[in-house]
């Protein structure tokens, strides 16, 4: 098995996390993983990107055209990342809006919902959005949306690991508010079967 997620979103959404705990949880699963992040600027609203490939792969960089999954945390960066994207890719994003600096001082157009989807489904063959900070906000820790996009992710089954094996790598890798951040990644998981019987 080989699966290739490609993981962006805005420093501070915790995607870096969500990222060590898809790697534990293909570690747990038996499986073997590389991971890369890259993050210059996140620290200043910039955009983060990690990569998640399980199976036997021999470089954490995912090629044009070569995501299974794009996992968006925020809904710009949906649109940046999809040159990762081909008719087979799933793309789930999180209808959360960072505007950047450099549209609000230029008073730039920031796409809407529907703009994005639109261009989403003119290539990818399987779209969601949900809104994993409302989720998150249900759970009782709204920094946990990044949990709800990891609970979305399992929720598809692309990656062949078991439920058990995500909530276990939650547990090791957010040991404070395991409760909560465990009830976001329901949330998310949900989502995602809807999504799956749809």
């Amino acid at each position: 098995m080989m699966v290739d997620i490609y993981l962006v979103g805005v420093g501070g959404q915790g995607i870096i996390t969500a990222s060590r705990v898809i790697g534990d949880a293909a570690i747990l699963g038996g499986e073997n993983v590389l991971l890369s992040e890259t993050h210059g600027m996140a620290q200043r609203g910039g955009a983060v990107v990690c990569t998640a490939r399980i199976g036997d792969v021999q470089s954490p960089l995912i090629p044009d055209g070569g995501a299974d999954l794009i996992l968006s945390f925020e809904l710009l960066e949906t649109l940046r990342s999809l040159c990762k994207a081909n008719s087979g890719t799933a793309v789930i994003t999180s209808t959360e809006r960072i505007v950047p600096l450099s549209v609000s001082t230029q008073k730039l157009k920031y796409p809407t919902a529907e703009e994005v989807e639109l261009k989403v489904e003119r290539i990818a063959k399987r779209f969601l959005s949900i809104d994993a900070r409302k989720l998150a906000e249900e759970s009782a820790v709204p920094m946990s949306s990044n949990i709800v996009m990891v609970g979305a992710l399992a929720g598809t089954g692309i990656t062949g690991l078991e439920r058990r094996h995500f909530e276990k790598a939650i547990e090791m890798n957010l040991p404070h508010w395991v409760h909560e951040n465990l009830d976001a990644f329901a949330k998310g998981f949900e989502a995602t079967s809807r999504w799956n019987r749809a």
